[in-house]
């Protein structure tokens, strides 16, 4: 018996690896139709308006998502911060054929759900929101969410390096509170919950679109009494220059609003803001409070204390 089980061992020794040799030979031959090939994606972050790469200052993050031509799921993967410091893209094995690949930056588990991601679901079912906008008509703060898609094509006729270039998901609204005597609560309403990214078939691009309206947003309110001093921020899915977005900020005490209710649209139209769909935006509205005078300004107090991805 013994003996039986060691000439076993060694016909698979021998047998094993020229099977193997033999099922590959036609990957390592001169022609590589057919085969699985190497593929890079290469990760930038250009928005308008700025004049080098952004990517590493503004990317935590990157989950993606390969789908075949039917809109079925290939393969999924997520990149943290370590691994993109040291590659600033990704390196895929994928078998030969036509691919989109769907990309977004900076979305955690805490502040977004991805739509589309999952086994069993497809491209159709592409999205993203807050964990709990479908069970609350409340919401916090989305992540500060870029967006990219690519279309892929994989063979040997083709190069192996894709660049693909993120876009802004989302806008910060900010809010500097000085010498306000108490810790306010700030509502941002009639607001989207959710991002769509669909496809143009006649401009040959994606688009995201703001869905599920009329959404509040609250935001966490940091005060300090020494100073009299409250900060909140709160990123939300993109909108129009019309959007019908309101500020407000409220006496916790009496639910009184302190100010009158701030049109954000307003704010756009007064200021000159962009929000074409490649301006990365932040509206930081200061408000001072002042002995028998408020002053509402638009100050550029957040970009002192933005954080990559956050």
């Amino acid at each position: 018996m013994t003996l039986r089980i060691k000439l076993y061992k060694t016909v698979c020794f021998l047998i094993l690896p020229a099977l193997f040799s033999f099922l590959l030979s036609g990957c390592i031959g001169e022609s590589l139709e057919g085969c699985p090939l190497d593929i890079l994606l290469q990760f930038t972050y250009k928005p308008d308006g700025a004049s080098a790469d952004l990517f590493r200052d503004r990317v935590q993050r990157v989950t993606l998502c390969v789908y075949r031509t039917d809109g079925s799921i290939e393969h999924t993967r997520t990149l943290e911060k370590n691994e993109l410091d040291r590659l600033q893209g990704v390196e895929m094995y994928l078998p030969q054929g036509t691919y989109t690949v769907v990309l977004w930056a900076n979305a955690s588990n805490t502040r977004t759900k991805l739509g589309g991601f999952i086994a069993g679901q497809t491209m159709n079912d592409l999205f993203a929101s807050h964990p709990q906008a479908e069970r609350s008509s409340t919401i916090p703060t989305l992540d500060r969410l870029l967006f990219a898609a690519a279309r892929l094509t994989v063979d040997e006729h083709n190069a192996k390096t894709n660049v693909v270039n993120f876009s802004p998901g989302t806008i910060r609204v900010g809010v500097l509170l000085e010498g306000i005597s108490l810790q306010p609560v700030v509502h941002i309403t009639n607001m989207a919950s959710a991002l769509q990214p669909m496809y143009d078939e006649t401009a040959s691009k994606w688009n995201l679109h703001s869905v599920v309206q009329g959404k509040r947003f609250d935001p966490e309110v940091t005060y300090e009494a020494s100073t009299k001093r409250a900060e909140v921020f709160s990123d939300m899915p993109r909108f129009a220059e019309n959007t019908p977005g309101l500020v407000e900020i409220i006496d916790p005490n009496t639910g009184v609003h302190i100010v009158p209710p701030i049109s954000l649209a307003d704010l756009i139209r007064r200021y000159h803001i962009s929000i074409g769909p490649a301006n990365e935006v932040i509206i930081p509205i200061q408000i001072t409070f002042g002995p028998g005078y408020t002053r509402i300004t638009i100050k550029d107090w957040q970009s002192q204390s933005v954080k990559p991805g956050v």
